[in-house]
């Protein structure tokens, strides 16, 4: 096998795609033999290969895994896979490093003292957890058969059901867990034990964007689809360093610049690596908005401008026919945002937006529309009369944000008006222009459609939905009285109250399936000492995760590439995620465990588990994830992400579904017939874009009236000090919890403001100069190309080799202010804790990666780096969410890990 052989020096000059007619061509399968993962003529015959979709960010590029001797070895780029065609960032590429590293194979691990209570005559105390938790130390555990380890846990949580209701019952799951076992981690929490606590890692990822989609449009989705980038005539970024999060994105929009030169703005407070590739394409049409909190502010003030001096590029013929609410946003955004009137919300000095800056966007936003309303000779709308998309045009603006644009306390509203202004120029619901939210997991968007979090059902549907929720009983083959059960249990705050109530004591038992706790916010004061009080079962692949730590049961866990299922990209794409290897002996599917789990505890509560679950075992002796799989594209009829044509084409093709995503390389949901199907689904969503069909619920936007719903959005920082000084107390006062306190949510959200304040009085001193009760600088966490999240990427060792330590990106003339140099180490410190890590004093420094420049004021590190140096609490110096605030958006949930007040120590 041909060993790759590239430093990260080289690897990212590979990577540029300014020499280039593609972007990234140099990463191209046959253009760079050294990223060839073996050469197939003197391949070993014990070689074979399975199409997936990268196990990382929510891009979903198609990977070919390499499997030798019965274990996984490598990945190769699919080049015939339409979102990469052959492109691969250095995770996907080393994607196989970390699989076998530190992994658990064999018997559950059942905590000592937890087995022992379970022993005793009538089994003890059935409220008991263990006193040993905050190690993960083989002495305190026992190593216990699958079988018996599960007959504990299933009569404990029916206990916990029959005692405390089945609310009392939380699961925290992941995006990254195929669609399949999503689907039924649902179907078991909500339609078994009648609990709406479910919670998931897409809610501090995506949900924000989700919210101000159902808001907007009617529907969670992104109506566009990646090949809309070429056709864009301006490409805007929202909190989006794309070259590192979404690197496949920012290579296809950046050689899209290079071709057509077409002009692109990246509004972060960061000088990014995204901002410097897009001016080394051409530094004349590549802006950067150093933006600071301001968003909607910055959106309404270009809305105004475009109103004032623009007014031909307003589609006020399709907002009149197919918006409601325009009128009051475009009184007030005409009355209230100038680009003079917002300065004070711009992010102070060290941001320079200046009023000429946004009238230079707002132009460059104006002309990209006249381009498209060039095409389609001035006519703004499709021809709503006909019921078929018209001639509006193609081109115009896209306007994409990441995760880190959503996590914020008004991160709804962040979304809801970047979907304003696109709507009020006509940039919505035709190729090449509208709002293009990037997901931060390969399976955010599944989660999503199979409504794995609080209050949501399968399919884009609230558990309120009384005609939905029969419609999912019947297909669960589960009692509705379940349904009604879980939906009159709320859970108040989503993942963060799902933590305050289990601090309270309302929440007894967890599990804890492919996610990790420690991407939740306010660790030390909030979910650590949550997950000290509640019975615990992790379901997990590595030894030494965080999550084993707080855990009462363990069971090993298969991981990607070692089951089948399905992932949905960014774009709607369900693709396929083929087993290309069997797991470690006594390490099971997702799938598996959650029906297992599902009828023993469904049994005990009795119900008939054996009509809800009548799957079976396939040959390798797992359950056939594909059933499953059919089973969503059945009960997926009659919504808006109907998948009933793949199941026509199967039987008229006779091509099973799993096999169509393979030819493919992915459906585009919906796909509700079967002509639909078998053209690889539906590009681009609303008016009639997707064209119509029988069992279609909604015309040209699936709000209930079918239109657009604009709501104008507002940020005043009139009551700031006040307002902020109060959420400053979450985490910090005891018994102060956000879920007693909406009211004082909503008020932060409706004016746009951040956790906390910093003391900027005291900058510009030494650090041991600041008194300990002052946090005079910002500080935000984000992510870093080499890396994902938290775990995986860190036991890989060509990334870990890449980025070694923990960081912090600093000014120079901060770092100088402070008395610190580069490559010093230092200690972040807010007001709920602490973190440990490496000077980064500019783009020179020594310490890597050194690619972002940070504004005065304002300091950044990454998160994916937290548990690198070690889990074991005691060592664990680079935990990042010890810093962080759990004041959440009062209807997304989700919380803003972009700017803590901190306070800079050297150590």
């Amino acid at each position: 096998m041909k060993r790759i052989k590239i430093n990260r020096r080289n690897f990212m000059k590979g990577s540029a795609f300014i020499s280039s007619s593609v972007a990234g061509a140099s990463l191209m399968v046959g253009a760079n033999p050294e990223l060839e993962a073996a050469i197939s003529d003197t391949a070993p015959v014990s070689r074979t290969t399975a199409l997936a979709q990268c196990p990382y960010c929510g891009v979903g590029c198609g990977t070919v895994i390499q499997v030798e001797n019965g274990k996984i070895v490598s990945m190769r780029p699919d080049k015939d896979h339409p979102t990469n065609f052959g492109l691969q960032c250095i995770k996907g590429l080393t994607a196989a490093e970390p699989i076998y590293v530190d992994r658990m194979e064999g018997d559950s691990y059942v905590r000592k003292d937890v087995w022992e209570e379970w022993n005793k005559p009538g089994h003890g105390d059935m409220d008991f957890i263990s006193k040993t938790k905050g190690s993960f130390d083989d002495e305190h555990f026992i190593r216990v058969p699958y079988k018996e380890a599960g007959e504990m846990v299933d009569h404990k949580i029916a206990h916990f059901v029959k005692k405390y209701t089945g609310n009392s019952v939380a699961l925290y799951g992941s995006g990254q867990l195929t669609m399949e076992g999503q689907y039924l981690e649902n179907l078991f929490m909500k339609g078994v034990l009648g609990s709406n606590t479910i919670e998931a890692n897409a809610r501090m990822c995506m949900t924000s964007a989700v919210t101000g989609y159902f808001a907007t449009l009617g529907s969670d989705t992104p109506p566009l689809a990646y090949e809309d980038i070429e056709l864009a005539d301006m490409i805007m970024h929202f909190g989006h360093n794309a070259r590192e999060s979404h690197p496949i994105i920012f290579w296809r929009a950046a050689d899209h610049k290079k071709k057509n030169d077409i002009p692109t703005v990246v509004v972060d407070p960061r000088r990014t690596g995204t901002v410097m590739g897009y001016e080394d394409i051409n530094p004349k049409n590549s802006v950067h908005v150093p933006i600071l909190n301001g968003d909607i502010s910055f959106l309404n003030s270009m809305a105004h401008v475009l109103l004032k001096d623009h007014e031909d590029v307003i589609d006020w013929d399709f907002v009149k026919e197919h918006t409601t609410g325009w009128k009051k946003y475009v009184d007030t955004v005409r009355k209230k945002y100038s680009p003079e009137q917002v300065q004070d919300r711009m992010g102070g000095e060290n941001h320079d937006v200046s009023p000429d800056l946004i009238r230079e966007v707002a132009g460059m936003f104006a002309d990209a529309t006249r381009k498209r309303l060039a095409r389609s000779k001035g006519k703004h709308s499709s021809d709503s009369k006909s019921g078929v998309p018209g001639d509006g045009g193609h081109g115009g603006v896209i306007i994409m944000w990441g995760i880190g644009y959503n996590q914020h306390i008004h991160g709804q509203y962040n979304v809801i008006s970047i979907i304003n202004l696109l709507t009020l120029t006509g940039n919505l619901a035709k190729s090449g222009c509208g709002p293009f939210s990037m997901t931060g997991q390969p399976n955010a968007m599944g989660e999503r459609f199979t409504g794995g979090l609080t209050d949501r059902l399968p399919f884009n549907q609230p558990l309120k939905n009384a005609k939905h929720r029969a419609h999912m009983a019947k297909h669960w083959r589960l009692p509705e009285k379940n349904l009604i059960n879980a939906m009159n249990s709320p859970n108040t705050g989503m993942a963060i109250g799902m933590m305050e109530r289990a601090l309270k004591d309302e929440v007894k038992a967890m599990f804890l399936v492919y996610a990790t706790h420690i991407d939740l916010p306010d660790l030390e004061n909030l979910v650590r000492p949550a997950l000290m009080k509640t019975f615990n079962v992790v379901q997990e692949i590595y030894r030494h995760a965080p999550n084993n730590l707080y855990a009462d049961v363990i069971f090993p866990a298969a991981t990607w590439g070692e089951v089948d299922g399905v992932y949905i990209s960014s774009e709607r794409r369900i693709n396929i995620c083929e087993q290309a290897a069997m797991p470690p002996k006594g390490c099971l599917p997702d799938l598996d465990m959650v029906i297992d789990k599902a009828k023993g505890i469904g049994k005990i509560l009795g119900l008939d588990m054996d009509k809800a679950l009548p799957y079976k075992k396939d040959k390798n002796g797992f359950y056939d994830a594909e059933e499953i799989f059919r089973d969503i594209c059945r009960a997926s009829e009659g919504t808006d992400t109907d998948l009933t044509g793949i199941l026509e084409r199967e039987k008229v093709d006779g091509i099973s579904p799993y096999e169509q995503l393979k030819e493919l390389r992915g459906i585009q949901w919906p796909a509700p017939t079967y002509a639909t199907a078998k053209a690889g689904g539906t590009k681009r969503r609303f008016m009639m874009q997707e064209g119509n069909w029988a069992s279609k619920p909604y015309g040209y936007f699936r709000t209930n009236d079918g239109k657009v719903h604009m709501k104008l959005c507002e940020q005043d920082y009139s009551r700031r000090k006040e307002i902020t000084k109060k959420l400053m107390e979450l985490g910090t006062k005891k018994g102060f919890y956000a879920v007693d306190n909406r009211e004082l949510l909503v008020q932060a959200r409706d004016m746009g403001l951040t956790p906390d304040i910093p003391d900027e009085d005291y900058r510009g001193k030494k650090w041991n100069a600041v008194p300990k009760d002052k946090y005079p600088y910002w500080f935000g966490l984000g992510v870093v190309y080499e890396h994902f999240h938290t775990a995986k990427s860190n036991r890989s060792p060509t990334t870990r080799r890449l980025v070694p330590e923990m960081y912090v990106e600093m000014h120079p003339e901060d770092a100088k202010d402070l008395g610190i140099k580069d490559g010093d180490k230092v200690r972040v410190v807010t007001r709920r804790g602490q973190l440990e890590a490496r000077a980064q004093v500019g783009t020179n420094s020594l310490v890597k990666p050194a690619r972002n420049n940070v504004p005065r004021g304002y300091m950044f590190g990454p998160w994916n780096l937290s548990v690198a140096d070690s889990a074991v609490p005691e060592k664990n110096k680079w935990l990042a969410n010890r810093v962080t605030s759990r004041a959440y958006d009062p209807v997304s949930g989700q919380v803003d890990f972009k700017k803590s007040a901190a306070r800079i120590e050297k150590i």
